[in-house]
């Protein structure tokens, strides 16, 4: 991952009412030269994402602002709840920006393995439907990647690929529903396991589109009341499909916070709230650190 991209990677979370100084930012990206934090908040064409106005100099003194100078810089983040000590000064008690140790691991796992893309990530296939990823959220359970990489495949060839074809498909023909998936193994539970979800989908909301707009507490609860779907299964949809801002926790990231001494917590729903309470509410950062995790386990001899 390059320099600048790093450093807009740690400015994009800063949130409203903090300051980050640029040797903090040069820290947490290993940039050898603070100087190179100003030149890329310089180069910064998207404000709104990348908010550079929320980096100052190491003691809180505002340094220039190519959207205004520093004047504007001030009237921003004032409008913010920055609080100044005098004119050009950001009360840095106050206003400081201090990353959880959580966010932290985030970034180390961010420049390791870089971005992990679409669902399914790190992949040469390509980034799958909300369809696709509700469907393979299922088929994964008890069985690797790869395998159901096959059955979505062989979905795919048959144009059985949505919710709303594995519906028909199972009525009509289930053995034949079943041959497809038979890569993820336990075909037959799986098979009657996307029967059931798409019979709920369709009979109660005609589409997952539809379910989507729902409030994500809402969701889940009618997720988690179909048979076959669990915790980890019902956030995995809301995550990746829905693009809701919930986190899952599944073996890898049990290990993760083992390896990492996160928490002491075990239960999910625990280790769920704290991973949540630890992190900015982004559903990108959320998608990005389960999958990074992951990325981790797979690789699991490689150090942080």
């Amino acid at each position: 991952m390059r320099v600048f991209q790093k450093i807009y990677n740690v400015v994009s979370l800063v949130p409203k009412g903090r300051v980050i100084t640029y040797k903090q930012v040069a820290e947490l990206t290993n940039t050898n030269n603070p100087r190179v934090v100003g030149f890329a908040m310089h180069s910064n064409k998207d404000t709104k994402l990348i908010p550079c106005h929320r980096v100052v100099g190491i003691t809180g003194k505002l340094t220039g602002y190519a959207r205004g100078g520093i004047l504007i810089k001030k009237e921003i983040l004032k409008k913010e709840g920055v609080y100044f000590l005098d004119n050009e000064t950001v009360d840095l008690n106050k206003n400081l920006y201090k990353p959880t140790k959580t966010l932290l691991v985030y970034f180390h796992l961010l420049f390791k393995f870089d971005y992990p893309g679409k669902w399914p990530w790190y992949d040469n296939d390509k980034p799958h439907t909300m369809d696709e990823i509700v469907i393979g959220s299922i088929l994964t359970q008890h069985t690797n990647w790869n395998n159901v990489q096959r059955s979505i495949e062989n979905l795919r060839k048959e144009k059985a690929n949505n919710i709303n074809s594995i519906y028909k498909l199972a009525l009509k023909d289930i053995e034949k529903l079943k041959r497809l998936i038979k890569p993820s193994g336990l075909y037959n539970q799986k098979a009657e396991r996307l029967f059931a979800f798409s019979k709920f989908v369709i009979s109660n909301h005609k589409s997952l589109q539809h379910l989507s707009k729902l409030q994500t507490d809402k969701i889940r609860n009618k997720l988690l009341s179909i048979k076959g779907v669990g915790k980890e299964t019902a956030d995995t949809i809301l995550l990746y499909a829905f693009n809701k801002p919930i986190f899952i926790i599944d073996n890898y990231t049990k290990r993760f916070i083992d390896k990492h001494n996160l928490t002491v917590k075990k239960e999910y729903d625990e280790l769920q709230n704290f991973f949540m309470k630890n992190l900015p509410a982004n559903t990108e950062v959320y998608q990005n650190y389960h999958a990074l995790i992951v990325q981790w386990g797979k690789k699991i001899s490689l150090p942080l």
